[in-house]
């Protein structure tokens, strides 16, 4: 069967289809969440987007409200942001975030506005020291990378690569 992509649309390696807006989940399948999008709290269930309703309660004791308030299950307040999303199970995905397996954050670096950031169990800092990634690969504070074989490389804004080495290039 041929068929043509449309602006917006990518494909998983397993070969599942993506629309955009699509929330990236399991390898490549939409995950259940819930998002704020153009200031309206949704929630996302079997592929289905619809308004919220009510308040919610994530697996891990966060609590969601319908204004888009969250009460994490430690006690800290915050508020979701236009694009921001939580997995049902409480994993906040910032919005722009990159999405790894199950939906959440992947752990790595990323280069963003110039600077390299750690991604860490779902929070970003600044990077402050050289790294070496489980395969070996050295990412300096600069953005420079050194593969194990030898190979050196600059990350462009919006590049990032995970803990096991592996690089993901920005849509440019």
């Amino acid at each position: 069967q041929k068929m043509m992509m449309k602006d917006g649309e990518s494909m998983a390696m397993d070969g599942t289809m993506m629309k955009p807006g699509d929330h990236m989940g399991m390898m490549g399948k939409m995950s259940d969440c819930v998002m704020m999008k153009n200031g309206k709290m949704m929630v996302m269930k079997n592929g289905q987007t619809m308004a919220m309703a009510k308040d919610m309660k994530m697996s891990n004791g966060t609590q969601v409200m319908k204004n888009g308030s969250v009460m994490m299950a430690g006690g800290q307040k915050m508020m979701m942001k236009d694009g921001d999303s939580m997995a049902m199970d409480g994993t906040m995905m910032k919005a722009g975030d990159h999405m790894g397996m199950a939906g959440m954050i992947t752990d790595g670096v990323m280069m963003k506005d110039g600077k390299m950031m750690v991604m860490k169990k779902g929070k970003s800092s600044m990077m402050k020291k050289d790294m070496t990634m489980k395969d070996g690969t050295k990412i300096m504070a600069d953005g420079t990378v050194m593969t194990k074989d030898g190979q050196k490389m600059m990350m462009s804004d919006g590049d990032s690569m995970s803990q096991d080495g592996k690089m993901m290039k920005a849509e440019r």
